[in-house]
């Protein structure tokens, strides 16, 4: 990538010399340089311009003062060293941080389609359980199912007529998932029998999507936070799911019992994290596809290597998995980086006493 000044403006170069001023004696100009080869640091320049406009001002700074020292009459060091400490001061961080908090997310027409869709969803399901913990007949079965499927269509309209954001509806959405995933896997840790495991599901979905409704309205989280909670817990249950079973013996009670800790554990750690490491959508899926990607060539490299041995293809999954999704992080480390303008506008100096102007940069 090449960043090169296109145009230079000039002004002030000339002072007007009063008539009655009698003339004084020209003084040589000072060098350009200190010394013939102590200017050769246009590599360390052009490195330096190169971390200012892709965000990295430590490094700007750095090379920079480095260019400086050997070169003190460098015509655009200076400035570009000033203007990193400009964007590395307090007063630029607030500023920045001012503008991601007016980019945040913003209510939407797709957002509350998305709520109502799968809250009518929840409605029915929550409908055909409650005839199956009454023994309805079919017709009240399906006159259930209706009701509660309109019931959760009102209740999302209504609740998300002011607006809702795709953050928000994500938040609910997701807590009725996992209530769904918990009220199943209860009926397994919990050693549950008949209307019992129905009644765990219905309460468990009611609510998980409670939490979810809180954390939407008090927390306000975004479309990514909601995602990076959600995949901690998916791929912190199905790792140690993988691992857990490759060992003899073990029982279905405390295997799901595990797998509910393990997964409520792996959720609250991303949700906390997102608060300081925000990440978008976008950016969670690469992470989440890497994470496939990578469980998928550890199992089939041990299943060639020997398609007999189970634990083994189990734990290689696992492994390929983690590996998988700590490359997609690494990877993607630069998604969510706004992209460096294709033209910056520059102060830029000449020299004492040469005139001030503004440099035009292009980046091709």
């Amino acid at each position: 990538m090449l960043l090169l000044p296109v145009l230079l403006l000039t002004f002030g170069a000339l002072q007007p010399t009063p008539d009655a001023a009698p003339a004084s004696p020209s003084l040589p100009a000072p060098p350009l340089v200190a010394s013939p080869t102590a200017c050769a640091q246009e590599t360390e320049y052009e490195a330096g311009f190169n971390a200012l406009s892709q965000g990295r001002d430590v490094d700007a700074l750095q090379l920079f003062e480095h260019v400086l020292t050997a070169c003190p009459q460098h015509p655009f060091a200076e400035e570009m060293a000033r203007l990193a400490k400009t964007r590395l001061n307090p007063g630029a961080r607030l500023a920045q941080a001012t503008v991601m908090e007016m980019s945040r997310e913003t209510p939407s027409g797709g957002a509350r389609a998305s709520l109502t869709v799968f809250q009518t969803m929840h409605g029915i399901t929550q409908g055909i359980l409650l005839c199956v913990v009454a023994n309805c007949n079919a017709q009240t079965g399906v006159a259930v199912s209706l009701l509660g499927g309109g019931l959760g269509t009102t209740l999302a309209l209504l609740g998300s007529a002011n607006g809702i954001t795709a953050g928000q509806a994500a938040a609910i959405n997701s807590g009725t998932m996992w209530g769904l995933g918990y009220g199943l896997a209860s009926m397994g840790s919990m050693d549950l029998h008949g209307d019992a495991r129905v009644a765990m599901v219905m309460g468990s979905t009611l609510t998980f999507t409670g939490v979810g409704l809180f954390i939407a309205t008090q927390l306000h989280p975004s479309a990514g936070q909601v995602s990076m909670a959600n995949s901690g817990g998916l791929w912190a249950g199905v790792i140690t799911g993988l691992f857990l079973g490759t060992i003899n013996g073990r029982d279905s009670q405390t295997f799901f019992a595990v797998e509910q800790g393990v997964v409520s554990a792996g959720i609250i750690g991303m949700a906390l994290l997102s608060r300081s490491e925000p990440v978008s959508q976008g950016r969670m899926l690469l992470i989440d596809a890497g994470g496939i990607l990578g469980g998928l060539l550890g199992a089939s490299l041990l299943f060639i290597a020997d398609e007999n041995n189970g634990d083994a293809i189990l734990v290689g999954s696992g492994v390929g998995a983690l590996a998988g999704l700590a490359s997609a992080t690494w990877l993607t480390h630069n998604f969510d980086l706004p992209a460096a303008p294709a033209v910056t506008i520059a102060p830029a100096r000449l020299g004492r006493g040469a005139g001030a102007g503004l440099a035009v940069m292009g980046r091709f």
